[in-house]
């Protein structure tokens, strides 16, 4: 029966509305922030081809570019491109030099003449039409496009302080394990409040298709329907985070290949199971608890969301949220003493989503019993 009731609910959940909720926010918060990130501040840093320096700086808590210092160092990489026969191509997640033919290479030259017979006296327009027409003849995605250009030539810190932390993060972490905390954080802040839609109306629902009557007047253990149930919602969840957390490890897969540096096959997974699995479980079965309170779908997903906003701060990872929030991509000897804390959290969500668990199956069973003495 317990096989019964779990698969019903996950086809249930697979099939549902509210499953398109989960897999969109998921695959948002995966796409515009994880990967967004990837695309902004890269993995590998690659060094300058050019003296030029142009290094993002702060005017009154903006950060800032110096345009006139950006344009020639684009006329520099221009050169450089030209003498070299090679250019910066972006490829997802990676960066590579590809061979440039004859023809490239004559489009590059008029380019750097027009910069040179200007004097660079020209305004932004005619610095873009210039860019542009480099980028499509090189087949675009170069750093010369307008959605990479100024990511390819301003960096916060020079390329030695990116070398070495790097460089840190490689031998500490095999590179993923730096990158699967910030996974870990985005993934768990979406799922975290977004999970709640799957489970806040999952005894509701026997009401709303008129066999909550019939379930609770059957021979079936308490713990065995609530439970059944939990393992499915919590599995379509985990489910969605595992299959995004594969597509990860598939981009960086890539990333290895190119670069030739190693990385750990199972980090993403590893922290999906440790920071993200136990918010799956809690929000849950915290979410069971309150509908079969107030017998009402609603209420958890207002309490729910309340109670996210809170732990989504990123100060600290108190006992008292959660969400574990990690932002930042640092080595390991970096992260580690905020590490045990961590550990502690995840232990009291995971024993307090299983307490919760067992109080959802009492009150289930009282609701029952009382059904019971109708009949």
């Amino acid at each position: 029966m317990f096989g019964k009731i779990f698969s019903k609910e996950l086809k249930h959940q697979f099939t549902s509305f509210t499953i398109i909720i989960l897999i969109v926010s998921t695959f948002l918060f995966y796409y515009t922030q994880f990967i967004g990130d990837l695309k902004r501040d890269w993995v590998k840093p690659i060094p300058s081809r050019t003296d030029t320096k142009v290094l993002l700086g702060k005017k009154e808590s903006v950060l800032t570019l110096n345009d006139e210092v950006l344009m020639k160092s684009v006329y520099e990489n221009m050169k450089v491109d030209y003498e070299k026969g090679d250019t910066l191509k972006i490829k997802g997640i990676n960066r590579v030099y590809e061979k440039i033919n004859d023809e490239q290479k004559a489009v590059l030259k008029e380019a750097i003449e027009e910069f040179e017979d200007s004097s660079f006296d020209m305004s932004y327009n005619e610095f873009k039409n210039i860019r542009e027409k480099v980028d499509r003849t090189l087949g675009g995605n170069t750093a010369y496009s307008e959605d990479y250009y100024r990511l390819c030539f301003a960096s916060k810190e020079p390329y030695e302080v990116e070398k070495k932390e790097y460089e840190s993060i490689l031998k500490e972490d095999k590179v993923t394990n730096a990158y699967a905390r910030l996974f870990a954080d985005y993934i768990g802040i979406g799922i975290g409040f977004f999970m709640v839609f799957i489970t806040a109306f999952t005894f509701v629902n026997d009401k709303r298709y008129g066999t909550d009557e019939l379930i609770y007047t059957t021979e079936i253990s308490s713990f065995k329907y609530v439970g059944g149930k939990y393992l499915a919602d919590v599995l379509t969840a985990f489910i969605i985070v595992l299959l995004v957390a594969g597509h990860a490890t598939w981009l960086f897969h890539g990333f290895s290949k190119a670069t030739g540096d190693s990385i750990s096959y199972t980090a993403f997974f590893k922290y999906s199971i440790l920071w993200i699995l136990p918010t799956i479980m809690f929000v849950t079965s915290l979410s069971y608890v309150l509908q079969i309170i107030f017998d009402n779908g609603i209420v958890p997903i207002i309490i729910q969301f309340i109670y996210w906003m809170y732990s989504i701060d990123i100060h600290n990872n108190q006992i008292s949220k959660y969400i574990i929030r990690f932002n930042n991509i640092v080595p390991y000897s970096e992260f580690r003493p905020l590490e045990h804390g961590i550990f502690i959290n995840r232990i009291f969500y995971t024993i307090l989503s299983t307490i919760l668990l067992f109080v959802a199956v009492k009150l289930w069973n009282r609701k029952r019993c009382v059904l019971d003495d109708k009949f």
